[in-house]
């Protein structure tokens, strides 16, 4: 069943990017994608389709691994370990159907066979609903009680399974840990409140990266030379310290001067330059430096 879905959406990929082709009209893909999706397409941007310009994703193993090491690192340092002195761990994954569900999971296996002090005891996959998150989280822990950490493919996830702590008596962030990969409104609050330990992600403005790469190509300033036809979006962590100045970067999206970014308005740019640091800056400067 699985296997013919996925033949599907391989196929589904290659007749849009065909389609999209015949017009002439140029494109980025958003991943990621399966492999056998990325082979129907011709492995590459600008390879089968010369239309195709660009292939953008974010590193959802690093997601994983980033958000499975701060909840083990919490646990550890509130001594919240099983009998045996580990800290076993849970995960509640996404869908099967999307790639990034299994990159995902391959960054908490990661960072549990790294650390000798965790034990990865199951993971489970999901339709990604906070109903789910709860309702699997209660069934693992009636099968592995001295679970302490519960590493969640998403924050909807996590507070769903933030409540079945509750249920078994376990309080987040004190007695049991468990954190979601978004950097979602929804998440920043509950690791703001307490509720979850972090969230991990990239923040939308990723896509402000794509728009002006694109801008720029049409404008006959081709992206490719700097950045090539890749581009891989680096997760960033947010905990109790840093998740109020995450919460507050959509204040800046309108006043932001996106112009700044490009190479096409700023010829004298030698390189792009994407960084959160320089976002703040730029809406500063677009609002008088207040």
């Amino acid at each position: 069943m699985l296997q013919a879905e996925l033949r599907q959406i391989a196929t589904r990929s290659r007749d849009e990017s065909r389609n999209t082709e015949r017009s002439g009209i140029p494109f980025f893909l958003n991943g990621p994608l399966f492999p056998g999706e990325l082979e129907e397409l011709g492995d590459a941007p600008r390879r089968r389709y010369s239309n195709w310009i660009g292939y953008f994703h974010e590193n959802e193993v690093q997601k994983g691994r980033l958000l499975a090491e701060e909840l083990i690192a919490a646990a550890l340092e509130h001594d919240r370990v099983a009998g045996d002195g580990t800290v076993q761990v849970v995960g509640i994954g996404g869908d099967a159907g999307w790639f990034g569900s299994q990159l995902r999971e391959e960054g908490l296996r990661q960072a549990v066979a790294a650390h000798p002090a965790a034990r990865l005891q199951q993971t489970v996959p999901t339709l990604w609903t906070s109903g789910e998150g709860r309702a699997m989280t209660q069934r693992l822990l009636q099968r592995y009680p001295e679970v302490t950490v519960v590493w969640a493919a998403s924050d909807q996830l996590a507070l769903g399974a933030a409540e079945a702590l509750r249920e078994f008596g376990r309080e987040p962030g004190e007695t049991a840990f468990v954190g979601g990969l978004d950097l979602s409104r929804v998440g920043l609050e509950a690791v703001k409140g307490e509720t979850l330990t972090a969230t991990v992600g990239a923040p939308a403005l990723v896509w402000t990266e794509v728009l002006v790469y694109l801008h720029d190509y049409l404008r006959g300033v081709d992206f490719v030379d700097q950045v090539g036809t890749e581009i891989l979006f680096e997760p960033h962590l947010a905990d109790r310290a840093s998740a109020s100045l995450f919460a507050e970067l959509p204040e800046l999206y309108d006043r932001i001067e996106y112009r700044a970014f490009s190479m096409y308005h700023n010829p004298n740019l030698e390189q792009y330059d994407f960084s959160l640091e320089r976002y703040r800056e730029k809406s500063a400067a677009a609002s008088g430096g207040r």
